[in-house]
């Protein structure tokens, strides 16, 4: 049968499509890379590395390349987003031991290869299972918060919290450990605390205050507001009712301030309008100030040092105070090699299932088709993963290896369903065999359709289960058993019908 006649299958039209869409956009993934710099002694961090000496930059492993490359050479000119950087070769050693370096691209990256913090967690008190997994959902919602996405956060049975953290979100670290105890004073009486109020952040709710020089620097200040209950405004009725007016700052206010307090530190301490004095009001403000040696930068920082109380307050605090037992440094060039070893692995178990099909076969077509299929569902899968934000580490790789996997059985039993039938028409099907191979080989995909449904639901509580360390192997492995039914396989059985 020619090209144009199996174009018009389209099933195999469909198969056509998806992979070479699924190519062209792995491929484009793959290529659109940049190397950040997260800490260094001697590169400012935040800045992107394109080139050394010429040596262009745009993975984990040639920025080692290049570097150990040029390491003899008399200086080092390096091409970055902040401009050109030249170095001096007693600076070549802090550029490979103190110059930490994350990559970013289409493609997130687990911990365990882009390289990143593994922090082990301890309770200050015992906790039950239930408060260990409520202390580790509140921990993930705070980084989903903050957009973190490759993490990996789950507890043990020893009563430890393990959290896998990229390079680039080291700066979160004192908010995973956090407890989140927030409360509010007038004088000595606790008006509210975290749990009777609701943060609002965003439009109406939040604003920068000001900005006003002190020194050398910038001093900014950013509200938000918070949401009191019923009984929090009452509560703070009662405390300012008694309070008397006096004139500051230009205004009337009352005499005691209401001051905020998290894990016991002062964050805010704000004057009250005289106006309020008795007031239940259900909405207070709180503000926060931040430098920098710019007004540009004494904003961010105001903002941001506002934008992350706000998110430890929305999600709540750890039922108990948690301390980093353990703090350990996975370097990227470990990932490096384990993707190294993940192509050549790979490639040899193709090569293998290529050579045992022929073997058994002698024929090149049948292990030709299961090979393609096999790559064809690998490409198709990464690419629906890239395409919805999948964190890739080592079980979300082997989750596509195990989906491909499973396949090989359901496309030799369709293969030697066909073979059959055309030996005993002597290379073509006959019409007397047609309906018999259909039927088959309808017998055969609804079995296969029986067996991707079983292995649907058996990794399904992985998928469910937010703080499983599985839950990159569930979802690929769903993907791809869906994608080899509906598309892959399919394809295979029309594509060996007419060219085996």
């Amino acid at each position: 049968m020619d090209i144009k006649s199996l174009i018009k299958n389209w099933r195999i039209l469909i198969f056509i499509i998806a992979f070479i869409a699924a190519l062209v956009f792995d491929v484009y993934a793959l290529n659109n890379n940049k190397i950040e710099v997260t800490s260094s002694t001697i590169l400012p961090n935040g800045t992107y590395i394109y080139s050394i000496n010429g040596c262009q930059i745009n993975s984990i492993s040639s920025y080692y390349t290049c570097t150990y490359n040029n390491i003899n050479s008399s200086f080092l000119q390096i091409s970055t987003s902040n401009g050109n950087i030249v170095l001096e070769p007693y600076q070549y050693q802090l550029l490979i031991n103190e110059t930490n370096i994350t990559q970013t691209s289409l493609i997130s990256y687990g911990v365990d290869i882009a390289g990143g913090y593994l922090l082990i967690l301890n309770s200050s008190k015992p906790l039950t299972p239930q408060e260990l997994s409520i202390a580790a959902q509140v921990i993930e919602n705070r980084l989903n918060s903050f957009g973190v996405k490759s993490i990996d956060i789950y507890p043990t049975s020893a009563g430890y919290i393990i959290v896998e953290l990229p390079y680039s979100e080291g700066n979160l670290i004192p908010y995973i450990i956090s407890q989140g105890e927030f409360y509010a004073k007038i004088g000595n009486t606790t008006i509210f605390t975290g749990s009777e109020i609701k943060p609002l952040f965003g439009g109406q709710y939040s604003s920068l205050l000001g900005c006003s020089p002190v020194g050398n620097q910038y001093v900014c200040t950013y509200y938000f507001t918070l949401l009191l209950s019923q009984q929090a405004a009452n509560n703070f009725a009662q405390a300012t009712q008694n309070l008397s007016v006096v004139l500051q700052n230009g205004g009337a206010y009352l005499s005691e301030p209401i001051v905020f307090y998290l894990d016991n530190q002062n964050v805010s301490t704000l004057l009250i309008a005289a106006n309020l004095k008795g007031s239940n009001t259900q909405q207070v403000s709180i503000q926060v100030s931040g430098t920098g040696n710019s007004m540009a930068q004494a904003q961010y920082n105001a903002y941001q040092q506002a934008y992350n109380l706000y998110i430890i307050l929305e999600n709540g605090q750890l039922p108990s105070k948690f301390n980093i037992v353990q703090e350990s440094v996975i370097p990227p060039i470990f990932g490096y090699y384990i993707l190294k070893s993940f192509e050549i692995v790979l490639l040899l178990i193709l090569i293998g299932i290529f050579a045992i099909l022929y073997a058994v076969y002698r024929n090149l077509k049948v292990p030709a088709l299961v090979t393609l299929t096999l790559v064809s569902e690998f490409l198709i899968a990464f690419a629906i993963g890239i395409a919805i934000h999948q964190t890739y580490d080592i079980p979300a790789f082997i989750g596509i290896i195990f989906g491909t996997a499973t396949g090989i059985d359901d496309q030799l039993v369709a293969a030697e369903e066909i073979l059959r039938a055309k030996k005993e028409g002597n290379n073509e099907i006959k019409t007397d065999n047609i309906e018999r191979l259909d039927k088959a080989i309808k017998k055969a995909m609804f079995i296969i359709l029986l067996a991707i449904i079983l292995e649907t639901l058996s990794v399904f509580p992985a998928f469910v289960a937010g703080l499983s360390l599985y839950r990159g192997f569930a979802v690929m492995v769903i993907i791809t058993v869906w994608i080899g039914y509906l598309i892959t396989r399919p394809a295979f059985i029309n594509l060996a019908k007419n060219l085996l």
